[in-house]
């Protein structure tokens, strides 16, 4: 039967996920056989404080995207400019050579993003057979579902553009409908989402306070619900998506001829929409830019993070998987999976706020990561910053460029991809101690996202108003570099345009913005296809220690127009022809 059904409506067993998420836990569960758990278990009429119907709505948290090693294993930043995978051998070269296609999937989430709404309308349908004892709960669960799906239908728009939306429906594998369901508008879709969130944004469990969300000493800080959907979550993802519906390639000024692919005239209104939904963030007074980047970086609950993907548990892998190739930690090797190229160190500025190619910058190309911006040590492993009680040694034949056979992968770029990690440059003796244990987690909007949101959705509408830059200085501030007057003095547009942009991609590399941003700002023709050449950084060292470096080429990427968007599955077309394929493929 499955063969010939469509996937992605086709009903995943939700209590057989649902009893994998319990049967680790201890509770009432652990009595009574597992092939006995049904429907009226997880409904229970006895339950008052419903906490099995709230483990079921948990599971479909599990369904949300996860980064780190979202493509082959390496970061979706891999497949644009910041970055390429270091072994020659990882597949995901063939999407940076080849593309991607309906046969050859680069991102599967129409199946898992239909798989956690199809979670959530179970929840919706049911949950009120439960005998709530606290009225506060079911109504803020029944937001929190509704949050949710609209978070799974943002995951969706941004790939695909107009996608099906079913409501609150739960498909069986012998509704007819499933089989012959259309693909609503982009501004459909839109519409949608922005008033799912309106109608329960007041609903949702009350915000924590900065207090309870300050990380310190601890991975949860003192909020027992870290991670679950609070109104400032649905705003943000308001925020979200409203910037994407404005943005270039959904609201362009010449239109759209597919009402699939965006709206077809083009509005300036609508930045104003993204700008007031970013400032309606920033007006919660909830959140503030967390001072230090290593609290950032190892603890989820923080005074940044607004929304994030609970982690699937505690690791230290991530250590091992990103140090430079020549690291043994704990007599085991580090393997340097991920290699930033030039262009992504190339944005980085200097420290005075300058860009490197500013005469007035002091950039010295033979001695290029001196005085720069302080992220891009806390974002990248270059030749001669520290890390483990030593340098890193990326000149040819370094001990992290070694160019022997008994190390296959090494970086391509002269460079390997340092976030996330931990401030270990002297804090551990690289021969005996294991990197420290994370817990895994993946943040999807943080406050620094909305002040840049803010900044370039108000640039758009209304040009660079001292707003604009107060928005865009809080971050460059908190980084550690001059401020845009005290860097360029009064901007233009255009020019705020380009700070802001350049802005998004070093603070946010290896966060899976570039791949979206590139996309959504329509510039990935340029920046990623026609022939643009990404490179690295090829360093000799002379025998008295003297380095020379000098950019070498290290790909040309394939890209065509019709990968601005997703495609559709070709399954998914097979079985329903209604379901329309994206323009190119």
């Amino acid at each position: 039967m499955m063969n010939n059904k469509k996937l992605v409506f086709y009903p995943v067993a939700v209590l057989i996920g649902f009893l994998m998420l319990v049967s680790s836990c201890k509770n009432d569960f652990e009595d009574e056989p597992l092939n006995n758990i049904t429907e009226d278990y997880v409904w229970d009429k006895t339950d008052v404080t419903g906490s099995y119907a709230e483990r079921f709505l948990a599971k479909a948290y599990t369904y949300l995207p996860q980064g780190y090693a979202r493509i082959n294993g390496v970061p979706l930043d891999c497949i644009t400019d910041d970055a390429v995978p270091s072994d020659s051998r990882n597949t995901s070269w063939n999407f940076i050579t080849g593309g991607y296609n309906q046969y050859n999937l680069l991102d599967d989430n129409w199946a898992s993003m239909y798989r956690g709404i199809r979670v959530v309308n179970s929840f919706l349908n049911n949950y009120q057979r439960v005998p709530w004892a606290d009225p506060n709960r079911p109504k803020w669960f029944a937001a929190e579902a509704r949050v949710l799906r609209a978070m799974f239908y943002y995951e969706l728009i941004k790939r695909y553009g107009g996608i099906p939306l079913i409501g609150d429906r739960v498909f069986e594998a012998n509704d007819e409908e499933l089989y012959t369901i259309k693909r609503n508008t982009f501004e459909e879709s839109v519409n949608y989402v922005v008033a799912e969130l309106e109608a329960v944004k007041d609903d949702l469990r009350p915000d924590a306070s900065l207090v309870s969300r300050d990380g310190k000493g601890t991975k949860e800080g003192t909020d027992p619900d870290a991670g679950r959907m609070r109104k400032s979550g649905a705003l943000a993802i308001k925020a979200k998506i409203l910037l994407l519906a404005a943005s270039p390639l959904f609201n362009s000024p010449e239109g759209n001829s597919n009402p699939l692919s965006g709206y077809t005239s083009y509005d300036a209104e609508r930045w104003n929409d993204a700008a007031k939904a970013a400032k309606d963030v920033i007006d919660l007074n909830l959140f503030k830019l967390e001072p230090s980047r290593w609290t950032l970086a190892m603890y989820r609950v923080n005074t940044e993070n607004i929304l994030f993907r609970q982690g699937g548990g505690n690791t230290n892998q991530y250590g091992y998987r990103m140090s430079p190739v020549g690291y043994r930690v704990n007599n085991v090797d580090c393997n340097g999976l991920v290699s930033p190229t030039q262009e992504l160190v190339d944005a980085f500025p200097m420290v005075n706020g300058k860009g490197i190619y500013d005469d007035q910058s002091g950039y010295v190309s033979n001695n290029p990561y001196a005085g720069r911006d302080p992220r891009l040590n806390q974002t990248i492993f270059y030749n001669g910053s520290r890390w483990l009680k030593r340098d890193v040694a990326t000149y040819e034949g370094g001990a992290d460029k070694p160019n022997v056979v008994s190390k296959p992968v090494q970086t391509q770029t002269g460079y390997y991809a340092k976030k996330f990690l931990a401030n270990d440059a002297e804090n551990a003796a690289f021969t005996a101690t294991p990197y420290q244990t994370e817990y895994s987690f993946w943040v999807y909007v943080r406050y620094a996202d909305i002040l840049l949101s803010y900044a370039e959705a108000l640039n758009e509408y209304s040009g660079p108003l001292p707003a604009v830059s107060e928005a865009v200085d809080l971050v460059r501030t908190r980084a550690g570099i001059g401020t845009i007057a005290q860097a360029f003095g009064t901007v233009d547009q255009t020019k705020m345009q380009e700070i802001i942009r350049n802005e998004r991609r070093v603070e946010f590399a290896f966060e899976e913005h570039r791949f979206w941003d590139l996309r959504r700002w329509k510039i990935a023709e340029t920046k990623y296809g026609n022939g643009a050449v990404l490179h690295g950084v090829k360093i000799t060292r002379a025998d008295d220690g003297t380095l020379s470096y000098s950019k070498v080429p290290v790909a040309t990427p394939f890209f065509f127009p019709g990968m601005y968007r997703l495609p559709v599955a070709n399954r998914e077309i097979l079985v329903n022809p209604n379901m329309k394929q994206n323009d190119g493929y």
